[in-house]
């Protein structure tokens, strides 16, 4: 049996069937559907959280201990005046805020640090509260210390139960976690939707930068042969563009490129038959000199 949204705050209805007092012939079913409904969407028939809603939470939560992960370099990149660094913020740890208020006594931090590091959508703050939260309604004992990676493994292996338990909102609880994954995004990508990168190899389409939930499964994917490269296959990618399309080469790379054996590209560079140059401390050879001596001895 399929119901149908029947407007903001309504119960759903099923389709061609009516309440007893409906007298309108033009009604395609307003009688108010009996059925349990999925605790996030509202739309499949289910007594908890629909599986496709109980995935979505569970990979938001692995999003948000993986983009964690990634905010001490974010601090390094932008600095402690970033939001980055406010979301590294020791809300729930005494000792920590205390050697962090000396911090910003002494100048080390900037003053609203501590105020800016326990908001509403910290990180520590959603996952430590809400795991105390469930700890709490289902009779769990721990005596381990809130943190980041204690409160992701206790909410990951109790999700499944907690998505059926009816006096704790679900639905309140995955909503959090969708708001502060989402903020953590736009921390980390300063607003950047799509990170994009070099030329497909294949077929020379701008690469998109893509996430998985560790530093294994990140990588780069072309949006039109659909391939899927690590960072070490990029990395190889770039290096290959460099060689192919750089005015200057260490005497390997032009070897590679032009077939000149690197010997006799120094040999070249000593006779001034090919300029040379140091660059962040390597020596490279211009490769239009190179390529002119090679058209030099097929012409001779």
């Amino acid at each position: 049996m399929s119901c149908k949204w029947n407007g903001r705050g309504n119960p759903r209805t099923v389709a061609g069937r009516h309440d007893d007092d409906c007298h309108d012939e033009a009604c395609a079913g307003c009688q108010a559907c009996q059925e349990a409904h999925c605790r996030i969407c509202g739309v499949i028939h289910t007594p908890g959280a629909c599986p496709e809603c109980m995935a979505e939470t569970r990979e938001a939560l692995h999003e948000i201990a993986r983009m964690c992960g990634a905010l001490p370099e974010e601090v390094e990149s932008r600095g402690v005046d970033g939001e980055a660094m406010y979301l590294l913020g020791p809300v729930a740890d005494p000792e920590a805020i205390g050697h962090m208020e000396e911090s910003v006594r002494a100048g080390r931090v900037p003053e609203e640090y501590l105020a800016n590091a326990t908001g509403d959508l910290h990180p520590l703050w959603v996952l430590g509260t809400w795991s105390m939260v469930w700890i709490d309604a289902l009779e769990h004992e721990t005596d381990e210390k809130v943190t980041l990676e204690a409160a992701t493994d206790y909410l990951d292996a109790n999700m499944t139960y907690m998505g059926g338990y009816e006096r704790v909102p679900f639905d309140d609880f995955a909503r959090d976690l969708r708001k502060c994954r989402n903020h953590l995004e736009a921390v980390l990508h300063d607003g950047e939707q799509v990170d994009r990168g070099a030329p497909c190899m294949g077929c020379n389409a701008t690469l998109v930068r893509v996430w998985d939930y560790d530093d294994k499964g990140d990588g780069w994917r072309c949006p039109r042969c659909k391939q899927t490269s690590s960072d070490a296959q990029y990395r190889f990618a770039v290096m290959h563009l460099h060689r192919e399309e750089a005015e200057w080469l260490t005497d390997r790379d032009m070897q590679i490129r032009t077939g000149v054996k690197a010997g006799t590209v120094r040999v070249w560079a000593r006779r001034e038959q090919v300029r040379r140059k140091r660059d962040q401390g390597r020596t490279v050879y211009a490769v239009a000199d190179v390529e002119a001596r090679i058209v030099g001895e097929e012409t001779a």
